[in-house]
């Protein structure tokens, strides 16, 4: 059955930022089409006034109501955050999607890049992993910069098996 990724951008988001995401996502995981949806408005209901931003359990929720078939991905330039933690730059449910914030990747298109895959690492089943991997977890913008922006060897094995 053929597998469709469904990109939802927020509409802060430049297309210089995400230009070759469609082909990099394609190369990596078992696509068949990946859609773009531009300008989705961010429900005002996911916003938390007191810590300034927005809920990434809320905004998966919002963006998996919104797609009744594959692999949903929202990317917003808003900071997100759960309940656990100051910050995330994303958010995954296996087998369903995810959202990734651009809010603290400095506008860069690799780094976002990096972040999409780790996210859709978990997306397709991937754990956290202790190795020089892409799905090694990041606790900040340094650790995120110094992870690897590729699957270990380990992790590609898993990815290459996984079936949503």
């Amino acid at each position: 059955m053929p597998l469709c990724l469904k990109i939802m951008l927020d509409p802060d988001i430049s297309q210089t930022l995400i230009s070759g995401l469609d082909n990099h996502l394609m190369d990596v995981f078992p696509f068949d089409k990946v859609d773009v949806k531009k300008s989705v408005q961010l429900p005002s209901s996911c916003w938390n006034a007191n810590r300034r931003q927005y809920d990434a359990n809320c905004l998966l929720a919002f963006a998996s109501s919104h797609n009744s078939t594959g692999i949903v991905l929202l990317i917003i330039s808003k900071d997100t955050y759960v309940p656990e933690l100051n910050f995330v730059f994303g958010i995954a449910l296996t087998g369903v999607g995810a959202v990734v914030s651009v809010y603290r990747l400095e506008d860069d298109p690799e780094f976002l890049q990096k972040e999409i895959t780790h996210e859709l690492g978990h997306v397709f089943g991937l754990k956290h992993c202790s190795l020089p991997c892409v799905m090694t977890f990041s606790n900040s913008v340094w650790e995120a910069r110094l992870k690897t922006s590729i699957f270990c060897e380990k992790c590609w094995g898993q990815l290459e098996q996984e079936e949503l």
